[in-house]
């Protein structure tokens, strides 16, 4: 059992575990209520969402969540430098063991879950950062050279370009999911009434973004975006004046790369 050196803090309130949905997602009962809770400052492979086929090592993350979770009265700490809920309407919240530890700390400690930033930092990131470099130095859970062929997080994009030759399709062209690799960068997502992109460095290398492009599909838009992403590296994007993403409406995203090639996708 790994020992996290966080302290719980009094007087939060508890809550029983009802249900595991994936490595980072709980359902709880609340005050008489049910309530899904994304863990705040993590970020597992993904094994249910409904445009993504089930990634690599993410059932492993869930078994671990549930060993962790599964039935327990968990104390929840809120962190005001985060929204309270997400634009799922999950709580955003730390979940604490009776035991002491933090589960969300455990979960990137023991190497099933990566340190995931959104938008701005939070309490526990320096703890956390900290935790994903000890596990990743002795390959630890998905960072073992066993774990997906080593590919936990390759450096290079491995889909072919659209229509099989290189070169930019238009904004307005919808790939559709399951197509992009995912890697180098990846989209963790799009705050559409914030006109809010926000993407993170999947590789161990620097990713300069000169010529890519982010496009709002169903407008056919582009997105602003620039700089170059660190290692590991999320950083949120603001658009400029004026509406870019459709907030009535479905509008997926896609990232190209400077030759045009397809990265990433968000469905919405």
């Amino acid at each position: 059992m790994m020992g996290t050196a966080l302290a719980r803090p009094g007087g939060l309130p508890t809550a029983q575990v009802l249900a595991i949905i994936d490595g980072d997602t709980v359902d709880i009962e609340l005050a008489g209520r049910r309530e899904r809770v994304r863990l705040i400052g993590i970020d597992t492979p993904e094994s249910v969402a409904p445009d993504r086929p089930v990634e690599c090592f993410a059932h492993e993350a869930a078994a671990k969540a549930a060993e962790l979770l599964a039935g327990q009265t968990v104390f929840l700490e809120e962190d005001l430098s985060q929204d309270s809920r997400d634009r799922y309407g999950r709580l955003l919240r730390y979940l604490w063991l009776p035991d002491g530890r933090m589960a969300n700390y455990e979960l990137v400690a023991q190497g099933y879950a990566f340190e995931y930033t959104f938008a701005q930092p939070y309490r526990y990131q320096a703890q956390f950062k900290a935790a994903e470099t000890q596990a990743r130095a002795p390959g630890r859970g998905l960072w073992s050279p066993a774990t997906c062929g080593g590919q936990v997080r390759p450096g290079t994009p491995t889909a072919p370009p659209l229509g099989g030759s290189a070169g930019f399709p238009g904004c307005a062209v919808d790939p559709g999911p399951g197509v992009a690799p995912e890697t180098p960068l990846r989209i963790v997502g799009v705050d559409k009434r914030a006109e809010t992109v926000t993407l993170r460095n999947m590789s161990t290398a620097p990713v300069d973004l000169s010529g890519w492009r982010m496009c709002s599909i169903r407008g056919g838009q582009e997105h602003p975006i620039g700089g170059t992403l660190a290692p590991d590296e999320t950083r949120s994007f603001p658009g400029p004046d004026g509406n870019i993403w459709n907030n009535s409406q479905s509008d997926p995203g896609a990232l190209y790369d400077a030759q045009g090639n397809l990265v990433s996708y968000w469905a919405d």
